[in-house]
């Protein structure tokens, strides 16, 4: 008794060529977006942290009076 070939995929259309290269350049924008996103949520998390301490310690003291000037 013989056993019947494997299953064989079609070669790729020119058409599903296309749809797979638009998903491609389309997962690619999506993880540029996503990292934008994750270093913007970073340096914001980042500002809220010195902000609060900022705020915890009390200004007049972080500020010191006449700390701008030489």
């Amino acid at each position: 008794m013989h056993r019947a070939e494997p299953p064989r995929t079609p070669p790729p259309t020119p058409a599903l060529e296309r749809a797979e290269e638009r998903r491609r350049i389309y997962l690619a924008d999506r993880e540029k977006i996503q990292a934008r996103s994750i270093y913007r949520g970073l340096i914001l998390l980042a500002i809220l942290v010195l902000l609060a301490s900022m705020a915890h310690a009390g200004f007049g003291r972080v500020f010191a009076p006449g700390w701008w000037k030489p």
